[in-house]
């Protein structure tokens, strides 16, 4: 019995002396090789949101933090869900100009359930929107149309989208602009805009105005009376209705929206103001109409007055 003590005695020892060795080997080589971290990196990483949304352009919280120590190009307000705040410490830490961090927004390019678009098959399968537009397009008539399953939902870090009606959501207040809805959407029915902007237009397709009217009540029929009223603003880029956002301005998103004819889908972001553009486009319409139907029939009227 005392023989079977010593063995274990010795073979706790052994194994206790054993690993005291292998942590000092461990630590000397740890220490030896260890590489040299900017401190500066740590601390711009440390005031990063740490979504690691990729709206940087780099990817990950991590990688920027890196990049814009080291990289004197890397500008401080990359960080689209800090914002100016983590701008501004960004700056700080490496010594460069802030700037002013471009507050974005997403938008939804859609108004599939406005135009009452009917679905011209039902899907059975994964229910993801990457899944659903696999199989024919997608399961609407509009082949630009959002596809309703939410994938945009699931991915947004921040919680910024709910599905509602089949439709995205987005909460203006939540959403930082990071641009990861935009990147998931197979459809590209998401785009980021500046949170700023006056206008935008609620339609994706790419179809001629005959498809679209024969599948869509609201959708942009690429009329070009907007581009022609708001032109250095406004154009067609790949069959889609664009803006550039740093030129519009004021005059130039109330001529896109009187310009508009078609279910106003060149529209303000405000949405009462959208309401209101549309009661008064709507009377001068109703007006322009009474005045040419008083013309006409004092036209009509005339030969027999002048008989008289």
């Amino acid at each position: 019995m005392e023989n079977v003590w010593t063995t274990a005695f010795l073979g706790i020892l052994f194994f206790a002396i054993f690993g005291i060795l292998c942590g000092l080997a461990l630590a000397l080589a740890a220490k030896r090789f260890a590489v040299k971290v900017d401190p500066k990196i740590e601390a711009v990483r440390a005031c990063l949101p740490g979504a690691n949304c990729g709206a940087c352009g780099f990817a990950g919280c991590e990688s920027y933090a890196e990049a814009v120590v080291t990289l004197p190009d890397c500008s401080p307000n990359k960080c689209a869900p800090g914002k100016q705040d983590v701008a501004d410490k960004v700056a700080a830490i490496t010594g460069k100009a802030a700037g002013a961090a471009s507050l974005l927004i997403s938008a939804l390019r859609c108004s599939r359930n406005e135009g009452e678009v009917d679905k011209k098959h039902s899907y059975v399968g994964f229910d993801t929107c990457q899944a659903a537009s696999i199989a024919f397009g997608g399961p609407y008539q509009c082949n630009f149309a959002c596809v309703g399953y939410g994938d945009c939902e699931a991915a947004c870090p921040f919680h910024a989208i709910h599905m509602k009606d089949n439709m995205p959501v987005i909460d203006p207040e939540a959403c930082t602009g990071c641009g990861v809805c935009v990147s998931n959407c197979p459809k590209q029915v998401l785009q980021l805009i500046p949170k700023d902007s006056l206008c935008y237009v609620p339609c994706s397709s790419r179809d001629s105005g005959k498809a679209v009217t024969n599948v869509c009540k609201s959708g942009c029929i690429h009329c070009m009376a907007c581009t022609r009223k708001a032109k250095d603003a406004v154009s067609m880029v790949n069959d889609r209705i664009e803006i550039d956002y740093e030129k519009c301005d004021e005059p130039a998103a109330e001529a896109g929206v009187w310009a508009c004819n078609r279910q106003f889908i060149f529209r303000y972001t405000d949405s009462e103001r959208q309401a209101r553009a549309v009661e008064s486009i709507k009377a001068e319409q109703a007006a322009k109409k009474a005045l040419a139907a008083s013309k006409k029939a004092q036209e009509e009227g005339l030969p027999e007055s002048t008989e008289g």
